[in-house]
């Protein structure tokens, strides 16, 4: 057997061999959508949903890139809602302060 058989073998076994199937990260996008950030949990949803079709149709590569922004888009609608709570609790803690501090004097 020749080198170029050779490769061609080794192509068509990696052809056949299916790839493995991306995380979808579903219960993340889930979880943003309820506790942290509606509109991108929501988003999130969708790229997490599209990853199981697209591995079924076999699109691998594109299936990563679903799974890889499914997990994007819930990251940063956590982030974005750890902001916000933390700039409230600055925000109405320091107004809590300054009424505490008023009715001392």
């Amino acid at each position: 057997m020749n080198e170029q058989e050779q490769v061609a073998q080794e192509q068509n076994v990696q052809e056949q061999m299916p790839m493995m199937k991306p995380d979808n990260h579903m219960a993340l996008a889930i979880f943003t959508t309820i506790c942290c950030c509606l509109p991108l949990g929501i988003v999130a949803i969708v790229k997490a949903n599209s990853v199981n079709s697209l591995y079924m149709m076999k699109q691998y590569q594109a299936a990563v890139m679903a799974s890889n922004e499914a997990k994007k888009w819930s990251m940063i609608g956590i982030v974005i809602s750890l902001v916000v709570w933390v700039l409230y609790i600055v925000f109405f803690g320091g107004l809590a302060a300054l009424a505490g501090f008023a009715s001392l004097s």
